[in-house]
């Protein structure tokens, strides 16, 4: 069960640093007209949303919506948990192999969400340097 409620917290963060990080590369290009840093950050971008994806079904808005969009690894996941934890005994062997499963589906897409951040956001942050983008822009 904690390893279960670690992948999850692990799964969470994750989509939480995803959109904090489109949302600021959105902002820088919002603010450019380099078409190779807008073409390499648009790209980086929709690669970071594949992953969220996967992760989290983006598309729920409403209580209706769970029963049009399929599931993701979060709530794969986060129901094994609450099956998992019924009960006074320990998870079953099927539980703690699905587990296995979805875990190593999950830790495919942070190791190419860590990719993103570890080598493509700094080419990124290079770009925008040397691109000399004022950090306000006011509207004329």
């Amino acid at each position: 069960m904690l390893a279960v409620r670690d992948k999850l917290s692990e799964t969470n963060q994750a989509i939480i640093d995803i959109r904090k990080a489109k949302d600021q590369v959105n902002g820088v290009l919002k603010r450019t007209e380099d078409e190779a840093l807008t073409k390499f950050g648009k790209d980086m971008v929709k690669d970071m949303g594949e992953i969220e994806k996967a992760l989290y079904q983006t598309k729920n808005e409403s209580g209706q919506d769970p029963l049009n969009f399929p599931i993701r690894l979060n709530n794969k996941l986060g129901h094994l948990a609450s099956l998992a934890g019924i009960g006074d005994y320990p998870p079953t062997a099927s539980a703690v192999e699905y587990m296995k499963e979805v875990s190593g589906l999950i830790d495919a897409e942070l190791t190419k969400l860590k990719a993103i951040f570890e080598e493509r956001i700094p080419t990124f942050n290079k770009m925008v340097k040397e691109a000399d983008i004022d950090a306000v822009q006011l509207d004329k």
